[in-house]
């Protein structure tokens, strides 16, 4: 994800009356937050960038600046992938352990192998982890503390709390026998008033898994939190944001990216109990100028081996040759392109779903057998994301002509200028076309504007609730998940990326195919017309 920038225009203004405001705390002093958010169980360098060993010479070396006023806090999406698969989180969390993490937070994919797993990757913690707006699906509070008390060597007072998206069952299908608290900044609000009549501190930290966009509302809110260090949404802040709450109380926001490629550092310092504008944030990268801290190295190395070992271990059966051939995954339907879809719209619960042939790799027959994650990343090596969105029927039916410009028929002059090139083309679910190469494919030139509209989607439709299938309606909305190569208008299709609406699901595409291969117990798909080709 790339990095993004923001500071106000107005922020030497904004301190200024940051300053003037009627403190509820009283201290001086500063702190030092570094944080780690997203994972995703990235924690071994790659491409000698990354990774938890690199992560604690940095955390170690700060630390030593200022000992006993520096704190290092995780923030949630720890864990994801075949290492969480097979340790259940005792590799993430033995790495976290080793750096002396002082606090963390939950993240949705904590969740991702229901409860049971859960619980067993939140044990392995030798740090408080801190939740407030978690809940069994009764109501009853989750089995974590609200918050935790730490005091500074500088005798300051801090208090950590957490919250976790309120997105949590739309995102995470293993949260079923939990609830996230919704109103976030009633949520926030809560507990200043508690930690405010209880414990009396001089700085409040929310540790906030429910991304960008939600920590600024949260600050535009809630006065009385000092700093949001932030997670979920991936962005990578190189410096930080401060956001003007209720009668001009003023909070610091910084995340730092994702993947353990990036260490955040926020300085934190106090004036009459305000955040004052010697405040600031930046992200430390994690790049082949910082070397690895052979003790957190040698303790994850062991994980590592049995990892490489396990890869090859079967998932699932699978009863029937799975076809990735180039010349079919990219000009027809297939059954791996329509499994691979159907796992995207079962994870997300969308009622469409596509997924372009020029992701899907190995240009072979994967024979019948077994299948496990060594096959699963073969089939899709690229490390894409799983995406949301919202189209209309409109867009749709340009979606799948510009799929179909793809196509190559009979006597065709074909400008790979003008089309969407051959990995462009789309296996679906949820929807079933037929397309007439005979007719004008979609002309779109390098510059995403279409030159002409298309003609060959001669008949389109969707599957409804109960089985059925209709024509895909012009003005009717329709859920759709995908990559974020395609959503964000690789291959041209830009009438996703103009569409504005999706959102990350925050998980990789490799990981949501597995699920789905777990929940179905083997991998079996059929070609059973949802692409007709008329030639």
């Amino acid at each position: 994800m790339n990095a993004k920038r923001y500071v106000g225009k107005g922020i030497i203004a904004l301190l200024a009356l940051f300053m003037l405001v009627p403190a509820t705390f009283a201290a001086d002093g500063k702190l030092t937050l570094l944080s780690l958010n997203d994972i995703h169980g990235r924690i071994y360098s790659e491409k000698d960038a990354g990774g938890l060993a690199k992560a604690a010479t940095v955390v170690e070396k700060l630390r030593a600046t200022d000992p006993g006023n520096v704190f290092f806090v995780q923030v949630g999406d720890i864990d994801e992938g075949p290492l969480f698969f097979y340790f259940h989180g005792k590799a993430e969390m033995t790495g976290l352990n080793a750096m002396k993490a002082d606090v963390g937070t939950l993240g949705n994919h904590e969740f991702d192998l229901g409860k049971e797993a859960f619980f067993e990757a939140t044990g392995y913690a030798e740090f408080p982890i801190v939740v407030s707006n978690l809940r069994f699906k009764d109501g009853t509070p989750a089995p974590f503390p609200e918050y935790v008390i730490k005091t500074a060597a500088n005798g300051m007072k801090v208090a950590f709390f957490g919250l976790v998206t309120p997105a949590l069952a739309y995102t995470t299908k293993g949260s079923d026998d939990f609830r996230a608290g919704q109103d976030l900044p009633a949520e926030a609000e809560r507990m200043v008033n508690i930690l405010s009549a209880k414990e009396k501190p001089d700085v409040i930290v929310l540790l906030s898994h429910c991304g960008i966009e939600a920590d600024r509302l949260i600050a535009k809110n809630t006065a009385g939190i000092h700093a949001i260090v932030g997670g979920h949404s991936h962005t990578l802040m190189e410096e930080g944001e401060f956001v003007e709450g209720p009668n001009g109380w003023g909070t610091l926001i910084g995340q730092a990216g994702s993947y353990a490629r990036h260490l955040g550092v926020m300085e934190l310092a106090l004036k009459d109990g305000a955040v004052s504008k010697d405040s600031s944030w930046r992200v430390e990268a994690l790049d082949a100028n910082v070397p690895e801290n052979e003790t957190v190295a040698s303790l994850l190395e062991p994980f590592r081996k049995e990892l490489a070992e396990r890869l090859s271990t079967p998932l699932a059966n699978q009863p029937e040759d799975m076809d990735s051939r180039k010349d079919f995954i990219r000009s027809s339907e297939t059954n791996l392109g329509n499994f691979i879809a159907d796992a995207f719209r079962w994870k997300s619960g969308a009622q469409v779903a596509v997924m372009n042939g020029g992701g899907i790799r190995g240009d072979q027959l994967y024979p019948a057998g077994t299948v496990s994650y060594a096959t699963i990343t073969n089939m899709m090596p690229f490390g894409n994301t799983l995406c949301m969105g919202k189209i209309s029927g409109k867009e749709l039916l340009q979606l799948m002509e510009t799929s179909g410009s793809a196509l190559i028929g009979e006597k065709d002059e074909y400008d790979a200028n003008m089309r969407t090139p051959t990995g462009g083309f789309l296996q679906i679910s949820g929807i079933r076309v037929v397309f007439d190469t005979k007719k004008q494919p979609l002309l779109i030139d390098n510059n995403a504007i279409i030159r002409k509209e298309g003609e060959r989607v001669v008949k389109l439709e969707a599957l409804q609730q109960d089985g059925s299938w209709a024509p895909v309606d012009p003005a009717k909305e329709y859920t759709i998940a995908t990559t974020d190569w395609t959503s964000g208008g690789g291959d041209k299709y830009t009438v996703l990326k103009n569409n504005g609406s999706f959102v990350s699901l925050e998980q990789f595409i490799l990981e949501s195919t597995a699920e789905y291969i777990r929940f179905l117990g083997e991998m079996k798909a059929e070609v059973d017309g949802r692409i007709t080709i008329l030639r």
